[in-house]
């Protein structure tokens, strides 16, 4: 699922072709860590919240504020884990 989002995350946040997909890959990695110990039951197939924080994560982490991402996001994040936990 994260190599199929390369694509979709490099066109979305207009990340340049010059930056490697690996490192894309990466903040992928990273974001996909953060937001499975945020919220363990996540379903990554069928959670479109899950993806669009996902992706946010990497633009974040693209601009190098990581920080920030959980700070600007941590409303929907609550929500989504409060959500989760209803299922």
């Amino acid at each position: 699922m994260l190599e199929t989002m390369i694509t979709e995350v490099r066109e979305e946040f207009q990340i340049p072709p010059y930056f490697p997909n690996e490192g894309i890959l990466n903040y992928l990695k990273e974001g996909e860590a953060r937001l499975k110990f945020l919220n363990p039951i996540v379903d990554e197939e069928n959670d479109a919240t899950f993806k669009m924080l996902l992706k946010n994560y990497v633009y974040y982490a693209y601009h190098h504020k990581v920080n920030e991402f959980e700070e600007n996001y941590g409303p929907l994040i609550l929500s989504w884990q409060m959500g989760a936990e209803r299922k």
